[in-house]
């Protein structure tokens, strides 16, 4: 992560301060409506949006603390468009990663990833870590959905698929949520990045029990061990039995 006042620099990069404290930027990106607002806006501001928006650049912030460490979240959020390609790249500098994500009743972001958003990502940034981000797991079961992707012979995104395309480009991670209707499956998306960005090699690991709350709302649960597989804390029935298996590390 960046450098400020009084930092000291550890050997993987992250930074941190006399009071220990870090900044990680975060660069989220992905097709035109594939999720990418939604999953900044429920994190940051503990709101879905009823509304379509279309953005071109947004900032959004958050923090909590690991270890006495207070860790700072400057997440970026980017237009899929085609018409801002020229402009996007300004967001990627200093990144620590990116959030590459895809709607998962669109099986054609996914395709996107492979084909847009590995290779820009690679070539603005090729030091952050990438995690792909498989949104609105929710519409995985809709039956609207399953009708109009039939019609087309097409089923949504699978998990293995997602997990497929993440270990071909080499992610860290792959997750998969729903910001409608799961608040949790949102937050582990940047608990896993964060944590993947900040993880020193060769130093103790960051442990959960010493997670402790932060600023925001959103920082309130407890950072999950880094493990394959994310807890069934949801209240909604219908994602418990998809979230069960909607991160994997890889």
């Amino acid at each position: 992560c960046r450098r400020s006042q009084c930092q000291e620099s550890s050997s993987d990069g992250l930074t941190m301060d006399s009071i220990g404290s870090s900044r990680c930027k975060i660069v989220v990106v992905g097709d035109t409506q594939c999720g990418k607002t939604a999953l900044l806006h429920v994190f940051a501001k503990d709101c879905y949006p009823e509304n379509y928006v279309p953005t071109v650049f947004e900032n959004y912030t958050a923090s909590f603390e690991i270890d006495k460490h207070r860790i700072e979240l400057n997440m970026w959020d980017t237009s899929g468009s085609s018409y801002y390609d020229n402009v996007r790249p300004l967001a990627y500098p200093d990144s620590d990663a990116v959030l590459i994500c895809f709607d998962i009743s669109r099986p054609e972001t996914l395709d996107s990833v492979i084909k847009k958003w590995q290779g820009e990502t690679q070539e603005f940034c090729p030091n952050a870590k990438v995690v792909l981000v498989g949104c609105k797991l929710d519409m995985r079961t809709d039956v609207n959905t399953l009708r109009e992707l039939s019609k087309q012979r097409l089923i949504p995104v699978t998990h293995e698929q997602g997990s497929a395309i993440a270990r071909q480009m080499g992610a860290v991670a792959y997750v998969e949520c729903t910001s409608k209707v799961s608040e949790n499956s949102v937050r582990d998306v940047f608990h896993i990045t964060t944590l993947a960005s900040v993880r020193q090699p060769h130093k103790p690991q960051l442990k959960r029990s010493s997670s402790r709350r932060g600023l925001k709302r959103v920082s309130h649960l407890p950072l999950p061990p880094l493990t394959g597989r994310t807890e069934q804390t949801d209240p909604a029935p219908a994602i418990q039995k998809d979230r069960a298996k909607s991160c994997t590390l890889m």
